[in-house]
């Protein structure tokens, strides 16, 4: 282990090293603070004894007029400094909140989606937006250079109040020290909290939204839900003040033992510069100095003390951010196998005895699967719900890698392509598709500008899709805001509709292999039919994978795999499955009866 003083310089280093590399003026700025927080009490300590002894002893009343004038324009000239270089600082800390939050956000994007997916990385996130927040490296070099400050201070006033006392100095030190161990035992019990408290917090997080969520408003009014999303509310509060009446109480006790020891320190200092001051060791004036010593004494030594241990909370959380913003994921692997090694107009995807099960988990949700989708294949999947059809999808697009065997993509195992370049190969609509609260345009194009041949691209799918009449009704055609969240004149599209504009997104993308996980489920049979035709027209030339509960849905499809309990029990055509008089065929009857 480290010795404490070369760990807490390490610290201290890495701190100007990160707030060197975000924002230099920042370090010239803090310097200048450091001087002015350390010379402002002493103007007021030593003028103002000057000025009291200048009266006591009848001097020139033009030398209390010259105190006066000195102490007020000195203090009038750093206070403007001082607020000057607080506005300064206050400024340049939102553009810092601002560049370590856009570095978090670039994380969270650039982390895969197995990755993402774990609430331990959700917990992760918790831990890293108090270093955004509050507990980052700005606040850690400002504790110090405030400390400095304030330590140049505490010299200072330590030296004149011994002078007038050298027992003063004792009983300083006696205060400083157990004041830091208070500080210490305080600072461990907020971070014990923090740590067994961040699973609550973030369920406090998440139901706190709920009630200024748009997007569930409509069943929360169909289903009655208000009363039980409350409810839910009150009881992650109530777990949450179980944390905080413990850490509530453990910091009163400290701040009043804190607050005790003040009491004592005061109370001998008045009685030992009082007595000097009876004695006539020294003169009012002085007593005068060495009382406005004691206050400042007093505000310093704490300021100190906290402000240590302060530095080593920034610096705990500084520490998890760098490790935050440090994680691998798969977009960061290095690949030697790129876009440009792979036949695009030759896909062939092949599953060898691949087995899945999810992280932390025990069961399996595949099991030996070998399937080889071919080029330009139109593979339908079908199965129960639970049968392991997403999951499929899941491996296939790589959002997770298989437990047991291997995918390969042309030949090559797709653990060793770009995983950037791998994902360029797809583009999916999944049952959970999400639309943006920006433009339609934006939307589908994931730019805020195209083309005239861009947009007339898009306005095409827009006609094969059914939605041109739609698309000619909206006051702003493709400009148009989808919902209401940022803007007021945005549309809201019923399911089908934004079912539809993901489909157009999925086709404009232009990508060798589509996948559609249950696209239409909130499409009627009829407009689920017409939509998977002029599918199976817009995406020839494509390797195209369906997941759909309904089988007629699948006849047009090249070949279909049926999913049951992990495995794929069945393969082949509609018309060979239908032959088999198996499950295929037991789904194909059971739902055809509700259509005769």
């Amino acid at each position: 282990m480290k010795p404490m003083t070369k760990a807490k310089l390490e610290d201290l280093m890495l701190s100007l090293r990160e707030i060197w590399k975000y924002d230099k003026q920042l370090v010239f700025i803090l310097l200048t603070d450091i001087m002015i927080g350390a010379l402002l009490p002493f103007p007021n300590i030593i003028l103002a004894g000057l000025i009291v002894d200048s009266i006591a002893n009848d001097a020139n009343f033009m030398n209390v007029i010259f105190y006066v004038t000195l102490l007020f324009g000195i203090n009038y000239i750093f206070n403007a400094l001082g607020i000057f270089l607080r506005q300064t600082k206050e400024y340049r800390f939102l553009q810092l909140i601002n560049k370590l939050g856009n570095e978090i956000r670039t994380k969270c994007m650039n982390i895969d989606f197995e990755q993402f997916n774990d609430s331990s990385f959700q917990d992760r996130i918790q831990l890293v937006k108090q270093a955004m927040y509050g507990n980052n490296f700005f606040t850690a070099l400002t504790t110090v250079f405030e400390t400095v400050s304030r330590i140049i201070t505490l010299v200072g006033i330590i030296l004149i109040m011994t002078l007038l006392n050298s027992w003063l100095l004792l009983i300083a030190l006696v205060v400083i020290i157990l004041q830091a161990v208070l500080h210490v035992i305080q600072l461990r019990q907020n971070r014990k909290y923090n740590f067994e408290s961040i699973n609550e917090q973030r369920k406090i997080g998440y139901v706190s939204t709920l009630a200024q969520d748009v997007s569930i408003k409509k069943d929360v009014v169909m289903f009655d839900m208000s009363g039980f999303i409350l409810q839910k509310i009150d009881s992650f509060q109530r777990a949450m003040l179980v944390f905080n009446k413990r850490r509530i109480q453990i910091s009163g006790v400290i701040e009043m033992v804190t607050y005790s020891l003040s009491v004592v320190f005061q109370v001998s200092a008045y009685v030992l510069i009082g007595l000097n001051a009876f004695n006539g060791t020294i003169s009012i004036g002085e007593f005068t100095m060495g009382i406005a010593s004691l206050t400042n004494f007093m505000s310093a030594s704490s300021f100190v003390a906290r402000n240590i241990l302060n530095f080593n909370n920034s610096m705990f959380y500084v520490k998890r951010q760098k490790s935050f913003l440090s994680l691998m994921s798969k977009f960061d692997e290095t690949s030697a196998v790129t876009m440009d090694d792979i036949d695009l107009d030759n896909i062939e995807i092949e599953f060898k005895n691949v087995s899945f099960r999810y992280p932390n988990s025990t069961s399996y949700v595949l099991k030996n699967i070998n399937l080889t989708l071919c080029n330009k294949e139109k593979l339908a999947i079908v199965g129960f719900n639970g049968a392991g059809k997403t999951s499929f999808v899941l491996l296939l697009t790589r959002m997770y890698d298989p437990t047991e065997g291997s995918i390969h993509l042309n030949g090559i195992d797709i653990r060793d392509i770009d995983y950037r370049d791998y994902q360029k190969i797809f583009a999916a609509v999944n049952q959970d598709f999400a639309l943006l609260a920006f433009s339609l345009l934006e939307n589908i194009t994931r730019s805020d500008a195209a083309t005239p041949a861009e947009r007339s691209k898009i306005e095409a799918l827009f006609h094969s899709n059914g939605m041109s009449e739609r698309l000619k009704k909206l006051y702003r055609g493709l400009d148009t805001p989808v919902t209401k969240a940022l803007a007021a004149s945005g549309i809201d599209l019923s399911g089908g509709e934004g079912q539809k504009v993901a489909i157009i997104r999925a086709l404009y993308k232009d990508s060798p292999v589509l996948i559609l996980d249950e696209p239409t489920a909130a499409l009627d049979p009829i407009a689920e039919h017409e939509i998977y035709q002029k599918f199976a027209d817009m995406s020839s030339g494509k390797l195209t994978v369906y997941i759909s509960h309904r089988i007629s849905s699948t006849r047009f499809c090249d070949k279909i795999a049926v999913f049951d309990k992990g495995e794929i029990v069945e393969y082949g055509t509609f018309e060979e499955l239908l032959a088999l008089q198996g499950l295929y065929n037991d789904f194909f009857q059971k739902q055809a009866q509700y259509f005769k």
